[in-house]
């Protein structure tokens, strides 16, 4: 039995040091978009969920739909490397690596918001609940798409 979980650890440890050194390296740009599209997919999800789960006044269920939110926050700035920007795949503003501190400082953002989110919804308090993912929505999500996300790309 020790056998399997020792085989197991090693597995586990070496998968580990693989995306250690990735994440080092840096994500090369054409992935680096495809992984900001899928996490940017991933929070549109939880806020979908989040506004369906207040509607059906679901209200400590929007915790986890929130700590997604923050979690993803914080890799925000990793997937958008110098030199990340394809007019064909991407709507990534040239003002992202131009007003870089204030791109991070939007995913920060995104980061506190979502955990406040979080603990309204944890403590069960609808109203805060619901006045917290508002603000989330007008203050995160809206304003750093209008500066750092071009239009729609036609197909």
């Amino acid at each position: 039995m020790k056998l399997p979980f020792r085989s197991g650890i090693v597995a586990v440890t070496a998968l580990a040091a693989v995306a250690y050194a990735s994440a080092q390296s840096g994500t090369p740009a054409s992935n680096a978009i495809a992984a900001r599209q899928q996490l940017m997919k991933d929070q549109g999800a939880a806020m979908r969920s989040i506004s369906q789960k207040g509607k059906a006044g679901q209200i400590t269920e929007i915790a986890s739909d929130a700590e997604i939110l923050a979690r993803t926050a914080n890799q925000i700035p990793g997937l958008f490397p110098p030199g990340s920007v394809d007019p064909e795949k991407s709507r990534a503003k040239p003002e992202i690596w131009q007003k870089w501190s204030e791109f991070e400082a939007a995913a920060k953002l995104l980061n506190t918001k979502a955990t406040q989110l979080a603990a309204t919804a944890k403590a069960g308090d609808a109203a805060a609940t619901t006045a917290a993912a508002g603000e989330l929505g007008r203050t995160t999500c809206g304003p750093c798409h209008e500066a750092f996300r071009g239009p729609e790309i036609k197909k």
